[in-house]
């Protein structure tokens, strides 16, 4: 990754237990903080509902926006409509020489609770790249021909 700024920071040492809502939003300049991201544009809009409790607390991020990026058949730009949620858990303390969470499916971060605040910018770019489908091509039209870009398709059905 190049330099990328801290976007998405949530604050620890004055956040008070029990529920908080922020509400964050993305484009373009956010994803071309990152190195050889396959996202071209996008705007996403995000929600991070958290509940901090006294050694640990709960982010649930829940995104929404459309990306841009270039389709697999025809290398042409496809806007890709994403939405989705996630669940962090973030711990205070050190982590544990061997994961104990490894079997659960639950994303956990480990901070020291005299941190000032934690930044969330890698993990809300990485679930927003999980957000992406694994294929991403442009669909057919109503006569189900491809919206793919024409000339590109020449060259992949005659070969």
């Amino acid at each position: 990754m190049s330099e990328v700024r801290n976007y998405i920071r949530l604050p620890l040492r004055n956040l008070e237990k029990g529920k908080h809502t922020f509400d964050v939003s993305v484009d373009t300049d956010f994803f071309s903080d990152f190195r050889n991201s396959e996202i071209i544009e996008g705007s996403v809009e995000i929600s991070l509902e958290v509940e901090k409790f006294s050694y640990f607390m709960n982010v649930v991020l829940s995104l929404s926006g459309t990306l841009t990026v270039a389709c697999d058949r025809c290398l042409e730009d496809i806007d890709i409509p994403v939405e989705d949620e996630y669940l962090l858990s973030v711990r205070f303390g050190e982590a544990p020489k061997e994961p104990e969470d490894a079997n659960t499916g639950e994303d956990v971060m480990y901070v020291n609770a005299e941190d000032d605040e934690i930044d969330l910018t890698v993990y809300i770019y990485e679930s927003i790249c999980l957000a992406l489908p694994i294929q991403r091509v442009h669909g057919d039209d109503d006569n189900g021909n491809s919206l793919c870009n024409p000339e590109m398709l020449k060259y992949i059905i005659n070969n």
